[in-house]
């Protein structure tokens, strides 16, 4: 990706983080008397924080589903299905046409290259694919908070819960909006940090032969991305650092075994 149009991504985030995060909590999270606020219809670039040309941004990106719109994930927390097509957040179209569209257009270089599959890639490479998990895994914590839990699917109602943000009540956030507040404030501070050196490690690639795409993910932990097209599969540890490659391949192989 073009150093200048990172610099000037960063920038943004940085500068505007403290808006975006009020922003945040004064529409999916605040409550008064016990019950949520009514979100604006207002919104913002949850990038810039911009209120000019909102458009919305993918998830996950559509070329990785390749444009399927009937693809979903399953929202482990209700059991609902969720199409690839249909999860968007809010982006002004500067930060989603010009430069998210950039750094995916990188990604997409990079993994028809082949360079990923035969350990050609470079360091500059690999913070670049870094850097875009770390995008996808900070849009997926803005669905997870501006999504109201729904009923579990084939399960009872229960009306107390219908206007919690589905983030709250993840049973690891201890329900505590100041935590969720935190995180999320780190997951997008760290999308400005310019050097992923130091999580390289934690970047794991493998080769594949399979047809069909897979994909699991947990908030700020880890995610998995097996991509038929490219013969490529990814997965990445958000938090967790490692000395070496083949010990994160041995971690990453652990959770793919009992979850794949």
């Amino acid at each position: 990706m073009p150093q200048n149009k990172l610099i000037t991504f960063r920038i943004a985030i940085r500068k505007n983080l403290r808006t975006v995060m009020s922003f945040i909590d004064e529409n999916y999270i605040l409550r008064v008397d016990g019950n949520a606020v009514e979100p604006t219809k207002d919104l913002i670039c949850m990038f810039c924080a911009s209120k000019a040309a909102i458009t919305k941004e993918h998830i996950i990106p559509r070329w990785i589903f390749e444009k399927e719109t009937d693809k979903f994930f399953n929202i482990t927390l209700n059991g609902h299905d969720q199409t690839y097509n249909k999860s968007t957040i809010p982006a002004c179209d500067r930060c989603n046409a010009e430069l998210l569209n950039s750094l995916e257009k990188t990604i997409q270089t990079l993994f028809s290259s082949g360079n990923m599959t035969n350990n050609s890639y470079t360091l500059e490479n690999g913070e670049d694919v870094i850097r875009w998990l770390e995008i996808i895994d900070y849009k997926f914590h803005i669905m997870n908070i501006s999504k109201r839990f729904l009923s579990p699917k084939n399960g009872d109602h229960i009306p107390y819960l219908k206007d919690f943000p589905l983030y709250i009540l993840l049973p690891n956030k201890d329900y505590s909006p100041y935590q969720v507040l935190t995180e999320i404030r780190s997951v997008l501070k760290r999308i400005s940090v310019k050097r992923k050196v130091e999580k390289i490690n934690s970047l794991v690639i493998f080769t594949t032969s399979n047809k069909s795409r897979h994909f699991f993910h947990t908030l700020n932990d880890f995610i998995f991305l097996e991509l038929p097209k490219y013969q490529l599969a990814l997965f990445y540890f958000y938090k967790r650092e490692f000395d070496t490659p083949e010990e994160a391949h041995h971690a990453a192989m652990k959770i793919i075994n009992k979850v794949y």
